[in-house]
């Protein structure tokens, strides 16, 4: 018997193609005669390659990243990033998408560029967040002879359990003018208890003929004429008043010391920006997140100290110290806007400090000029192994003054 060709009803005992239902997925649109709803968006989705997808999830989380960091506090936790990602990651994604053109069932070409596009607006967006110091490759050293060396240098609770003669001759090998360090400090033997140093009469021996200032956790050394010396910050209203211990670790953060050099007074701030997140606190206890709010408003007063001091300060100046901020944080926006970034000076494309003790992949110690002071070079030493950061080792030439 031959089946009916059309779609009428079913007669019982005579074969022939079913009647879709109403609610049947495979049936045709009502004014379309095409695939249902259904079907239409389960093909839309199978056009929609994985590399597609994540490079476009990439890019929105590159987009807040931009947009939010160093302006709302929980981004303090996905900044801890390693920089380089906001590099590599665009660069792989690119190079997945393309490579999917070379496969036997390569996905369709408005897929693989859009996943292209998507990375490179990324990679373009990721930039500067990215710890790339690009301007190395261009950096002409200077000819003459810098009047300035400086090292920078978080000490790791002043080289707490190592020898104390090996330690001070670490440093004292640098040679430097001026030496600006941090955490003149150890812990307790329960290791969360911050208690001060008492080792001045290390520091004069070991440092004949240089100025020691001491300010809560911050040590500054200059065999240069010393002309002035204060706090910065909310460091500033402990400058004038007894205070306990505790307060002045917590609050003097920046100290600013004026020296003279080739004619001119230059000056040189000494930096400690708090934490942002403490790793040893459990991301399932809300006390970690209660931390990062605090320090975050903590790390908010200092910046804001130090950015108002120096749009006062119209002379040459050098800021350097551990910031506790990375190339991806956007908490050094303002500064590195209105600075100069000395490792710029440098011979490494990608100078991270921290953590000497393992792999160092992020950068959070800086230094910034402003005013007549060129850097001439700029390193980065990982000082024996004695402490999780790598200090700054830098020179400059102070412009003479009359020039």
């Amino acid at each position: 018997m031959t089946e009916p060709l059309t779609d009428g009803p079913v007669v019982p005992g005579v074969t022939g193609p079913r009647m879709p239902t109403r609610d049947d997925p495979a049936a045709p649109d009502a004014v379309s005669g095409g695939p249902g709803p259904v079907r239409r968006a389960v093909r839309r989705l199978r056009r929609v390659h994985w590399s597609q997808t994540v490079t476009v999830l990439w890019l929105v989380a590159v987009l807040v990243h931009t947009v939010l960091s160093g302006r709302w506090w929980p981004m303090l936790l996905p900044d801890l990033a390693p920089p380089f990602l906001y590099l590599t990651v665009p660069l792989l994604l690119a190079a997945v998408a393309l490579a999917g053109r070379l496969r036997r069932s390569a996905p369709p070409r408005r897929v693989t560029w859009t996943a292209v596009a998507a990375a490179a607006l990324s990679l373009v967006l990721g930039w500067n967040s990215g710890g790339l110091q690009w301007r190395v490759l261009f950096h002409d050293p200077a000819s003459g002879t810098p009047n300035l060396r400086v090292v920078s240098w978080n000490t790791q609770y002043w080289g707490s359990g190592s020898d104390r003669d090996r330690f001070y001759r670490t440093i004292r090998a640098q040679r430097a003018d001026v030496y600006l360090l941090q955490e003149y400090i150890t812990t307790h033997n329960d290791g969360a208890t911050i208690l001060p140093v008492d080792e001045l009469a290390e520091l004069r021996h070991y440092f004949t003929g240089y100025h020691i200032g001491i300010r809560g956790e911050l040590v500054t050394l200059s065999r240069l004429p010393v002309v002035a010396e204060r706090l910065v910050g909310p460091g500033a209203a402990t400058e004038n008043r007894s205070t306990n211990w505790q307060t002045e670790f917590q609050e003097d953060k920046v100290l600013r010391t004026d020296v003279r050099v080739a004619g001119r007074t230059v000056s040189l701030y000494n930096v400690h920006v708090p934490v942002q997140v403490d790793l040893g606190v459990s991301p399932l206890s809300g006390r970690l997140y209660r931390l990062m709010h605090a320090n975050e408003r903590a790390r908010k007063a200092q910046f804001a100290g130090l950015t108002a001091e120096l749009r006062a300060n119209h002379g040459p100046l050098l800021v350097a110290g551990d910031f506790n901020t990375s190339p991806a944080m956007g908490d050094l926006r303002t500064l590195r806007g209105m600075l100069h970034d000395a490792a710029d000076a440098g011979d490494s494309l990608y100078p991270a400090s921290w953590n000497n003790q393992a792999v160092a992949l992020w950068r959070l110690d800086w230094a910034f000029t402003d005013g007549p002071i060129t850097t001439d070079r700029y390193r980065i030493d990982p000082m024996g192994g004695l402490s999780d950061h790598r200090a700054q080792v830098m020179s400059f030439t102070v412009d003479p003054a009359g020039q």
